[in-house]
C-alpha cells in the first residue's frame, strides 16, 4: 500500500515537474528576441557568409518597402504562404546589417497613392478578377538617390530569394554599371567591311543589349586588361599570342572574372573565309585550359539526335526536311535549373558546339550548365566545315553515345599560373617574309586596333611600360570563377533574334534566350564576389514527394486498368444493344420479334458481365484512394501525434530517471 502510494505520488510530480518546465521554458524563451534556431533541412533562415559580408560592409543606410496585396493570399494561398517566407528573409536582412537595413511592409489597397507608388516604381500588378483590381507583391529599395525594384516575388525563384535581395542591396550600394570588356575577332562591334563602304556599322544584338545593362569597350591592345575592369568577355578570340593570351592569365590570376565562348568551328567565320575581313574558323585558349585541367576536343563538335534542328537537306527546289545534328536547341531538359544564370531560361540555340570536360587532374570544381541528351554524338569538323555540311550523311552514320555532353560549364577553384616561369620572352625580329606570314594571321585584330580611337590607342601606348613592370602573378590570389562555353555563334543574330525593318527603323524579336544567357552570366560573375558566391538555395515548399509518387504510380495504373475494363464494358454495351435493338420483342406472337431463350440468356450473361465489370472499375477507383489516404493518414499522425508523444515520453522518463536518482542518493544518505 505505501508502495502504490509512493508511485502515485512520484507520478504526480513528475506531471506537475513537466507543466512547471513548459512553463518556464516559454517565459524564458520569450525573453530571448535575438536568439534564432534554424532546424530546416537547407537551413533556409541562415544567411550565406557572402551575403552577411555585403550587409556589414555597407556604407549608406537601405530601405526596403515591401508591397503586398492581402488579398492576393486570400484569392491563392501559396502566395500567402510565399510571402511569410520572404517576410522572414526580410528580417534576417535587418537583423544582420547592424541597423543599416530598414524594412517598411506598404499595402496598395486599389486606387490608393500606395498603388500609385508601386505603379510608378514598376512594381507588376497581378490582375485578381474581372473588376480590374489588380494585386502586388513585390518590393521597392532605396539608398539615398540609388533605387531597385524587385517587380515580383515569383513563387517559382523561392530558392533563388537571398541573392535576389543580397543583389538588391550591394545595387543600392553600387549603382553605377559594371564595366565589361569585351575581347573578339568576330564583328561583334560592326563589319569593318561596311564601314569601308560608306555603310553603318551595326553591332550585333548581343552588344546593343550588353551596352543597355553596362559601361561596355572594346578591346584590341592586350595592355587594356586592367584592374578598371569588372569582366572580362571573350568571345572567339581566335589564335591569341602568347602576350595576349599571358595578358588574360594575369588578368585572372588577380582575380579577374571571365565569360569565355570557344568555337571549334565558328559558322560565321567560315560564311566569310573568302571576304576581306576574314578570321579563323576556331578558337581556343588551350595553354590556359591545359594548365587549367579543361579539354575541348579542337576538331569534335556535339551532335544531338533528339535536340536537332529541323532544316531543309535538299535545294531551294526540292525540300528535303532533315534534322541538323549539330544544330542544337536546348529545351529546359538540357538547361541548368540550380544556377543562378541559367535558371529562368527555356530555350538556347546552339550551333556546331564542342564538348567540355575537366581532366581528373584539374584543379578546378565544374558545375554543368548546359547539355545534350544521352541521343548524342561526337563528330568531325570535316562534316560541317566543307563548301556544304554533310546533314544527310550525318543522320545515316550516327550512332547513340548514351552520354550527355556538356556544352557549358562553370569553373571555380585555385590554379596556377599557365606561365610558370613568368611573361613570354620577346620575339626575335624575323626577316620581312616571315613577318608578312605572321601579319598575316592577325588581319583582323590589326584592323581592329586600326578602329580604336586614336586618343585610345596613345594613352595605351603610354602605359605599356608601366604594364610590364607589373610583377608576375604565379597563382591565382583569389579562386577562379569563370564560365566557359564550347560555342561562340549563339552569339550572332542569325541563331537567336529574327531582323525586321518597320518604316525604316530595324527591329529584332528574340526566338531563343541567347541575349539572356549571355546578360545573366556578365550580371552574375560582375558582381561582388559575395554576391558570386551564393548559390541556389533549397525551397520552402516541401511536398510530401512519397506521396506525390505513389499518386502518380496509382494514377498510371489506374489509368491502364480503368481503360481496360472501358473498352470491356463498350464491348458487353455494343452486344446487348446487337441483341436488344435486333431482336426486341415486338407485336405478342410475333416469333420473328421475340427474344429467343438463348438470347435472352446472353441478354443476361451479358449483364451480369456489364455489372461485374462496373463493380472491378469502383473497386480500383477504391483502391486508389485507400492507399493514397493511408499513407496520408500516417503522415498526418506522424507529424501531429506521434513526435508530440515521443517528446513528451522522453521528458517524463528523464524526469523519473531524475526523480530516482535523487531518492537513491537521499537513500545513500540515511
Amino acid at each position: 500500500m505505501l508502495s502504490n502510494l509512493k508511485n502515485r505520488g512520484s507520478a504526480i510530480l513528475v506531471a506537475v515537474a513537466a507543466i512547471a518546465g513548459f512553463v518556464l521554458l516559454n517565459l524564458g524563451a520569450s525573453t530571448l528576441t535575438g536568439v534564432r534556431v534554424d532546424l530546416t533541412h537547407d537551413r533556409l533562415f541562415t544567411l550565406s557568409d557572402g551575403t552577411r559580408n555585403i550587409l556589414t560592409s555597407l556604407n549608406k543606410p537601405v530601405t526596403l518597402n515591401l508591397f503586398y496585396s492581402r488579398a492576393l493570399g486570400d484569392a491563392a494561398p501559396p502566395f500567402g504562404l510565399h510571402v511569410t517566407r520572404v517576410r522572414d528573409m526580410l528580417k534576417e536582412f535587418a537583423a544582420a546589417s547592424s541597423g543599416n537595413v530598414t524594412i517598411v511592409e506598404r499595402e496598395p489597397d486599389p486606387f490608393s497613392e500606395v498603388e500609385d507608388d508601386a505603379v510608378k516604381a514598376g512594381l507588376q500588378g497581378i490582375p485578381l478578377d474581372e473588376s480590374g483590381e489588380r494585386v502586388y507583391l513585390g518590393l521597392i529599395g532605396e539608398a539615398g538617390d540609388a533605387k531597385g525594384v524587385i517587380p515580383m516575388f515569383q513563387i517559382e525563384r523561392d530558392r533563388f530569394l537571398e541573392y535576389d535581395l543580397a543583389r538588391m542591396v550591394s545595387k543600392l550600394q553600387n549603382p553605377d554599371p559594371a564595366r565589361v570588356g569585351v575581347w573578339t575577332s568576330a564583328p561583334m562591334f560592326g563589319d569593318v567591311s561596311a564601314q569601308m563602304r560608306g555603310q553603318p556599322m551595326v553591332p550585333w544584338a548581343v552588344i546593343s543589349q550588353l551596352k543597355g545593362n553596362f559601361a561596355v569597350r572594346q578591346l584590341v591592345l592586350p595592355e587594356q586588361l586592367g584592374e578598371d575592369l569588372d569582366l572580362l568577355l571573350l568571345a572567339h578570340a581566335a589564335q591569341l599570342s602568347d602576350d595576349e593570351l599571358y595578358a588574360i592569365d594575369q588578368y585572372l590570376m588577380g582575380g579577374g572574372k571571365a565569360v569565355i565562348f570557344v568555337d571549334p568551328f565558328n559558322e560565321g567565320a567560315a560564311s566569310r573565309r573568302f571576304t576581306m575581313g576574314a578570321v579563323p574558323e576556331s578558337s581556343d585558349l588551350k595553354k590556359l585550359f591545359d594548365a587549367w585541367g579543361v579539354e575541348i576536343l579542337e576538331d569534335k563538335l556535339a551532335a544531338d539526335m533528339s535536340i536537332a534542328r529541323l532544316v531543309n537537306a535538299g535545294t531551294d527546289q526540292q525540300l528535303i526536311p532533315a534534322p541538323y545534328v549539330t544544330w542544337l536547341q536546348l529545351g529546359k531538359a538540357n538547361i541548368s535549373k540550380s544556377d543562378l544564370v541559367t535558371s529562368n531560361l527555356n530555350r538556347l540555340h546552339l550551333a556546331s558546339a564542342g564538348s567540355i570536360r575537366l581532366k581528373a587532374a584539374s584543379p578546378l570544381k565544374g558545375e554543368p550548365m548546359l547539355w545534350t541528351s544521352t541521343e548524342s554524338q561526337l563528330v568531325d569538323v570535316k562534316n560541317v566545315s566543307g563548301q556544304r555540311p554533310d546533314i544527310r550523311g550525318m543522320v545515316e552514320r550516327f550512332e547513340v553515345s548514351g552520354q550527355k555532353l556538356v556544352l557549358a560549364m562553370r569553373l571555380m577553384g585555385s590554379v596556377k599560373s599557365a606561365f610558370p616561369d613568368g611573361p613570354p620572352k620577346p620575339k626575335e625580329v624575323k626577316n620581312s617574309s616571315n613577318t608578312d606570314e605572321e601579319s598575316g594571321k592577325s588581319d583582323e585584330r590589326k584592323q581592329s586596333k586600326m578602329l580604336a580611337p586614336a586618343s585610345q590607342r596613345q594613352a595605351e601606348i603610354k602605359k605599356e611600360d608601366k604594364t610590364k613592370r607589373k610583377p608576375h602573378i604565379a597563382e591565382s590570389q583569389e579562386p577562379l570563377n569563370l564560365i566557359v562555353v564550347a560555342d561562340s555563334d549563339m552569339l550572332s543574330n542569325a541563331f537567336w533574334v529574327q531582323m525586321r525593318q518597320f518604316f525604316g527603323r530595324q527591329f529584332t524579336t528574340p526566338i531563343a534566350n541567347n541575349g539572356d544567357f549571355v546578360l545573366n552570366a556578365v550580371e552574375n560573375l560582375s558582381g561582388s564576389s559575395d554576391l558570386i558566391g551564393l548559390r541556389s538555395r533549397g525551397s520552402a515548399r516541401r511536398p510530401f514527394t512519397k506521396l506525390e509518387e505513389m499518386q502518380r504510380t496509382a494514377q498510371e495504373q489506374f489509368k491502364a486498368e480503368e481503360q481496360r475494363l472501358i473498352r470491356q464494358m463498350e464491348e458487353v454495351e455494343k452486344k446487348l444493344v446487337a441483341l436488344q435493338g435486333g431482336s426486341s420483342e415486338g407485336e405478342e406472337g410475333d416469333p420473328a420479334k421475340a427474344l429467343t431463350d438463348k438470347q435472352k440468356l446472353e441478354v443476361e450473361k451479358f449483364t451480369d458481365q456489364l455489372l461485374s465489370t462496373r463493380k472491378a472499375l469502383r473497386q480500383v477507383r477504391h483502391s486508389l484512394r485507400k492507399d493514397i489516404d493511408s499513407l496520408r493518414n500516417r503522415l498526418s499522425f506522424v507529424n501531429i501525434a506521434l513526435v508530440p508523444l515521443l517528446v513528451t515520453i522522453v521528458a517524463g522518463g528523464l524526469g523519473i530517471a531524475r526523480l530516482n536518482r535523487r531518492k537513491r542518493a537521499i537513500s545513500a544518505n540515511a
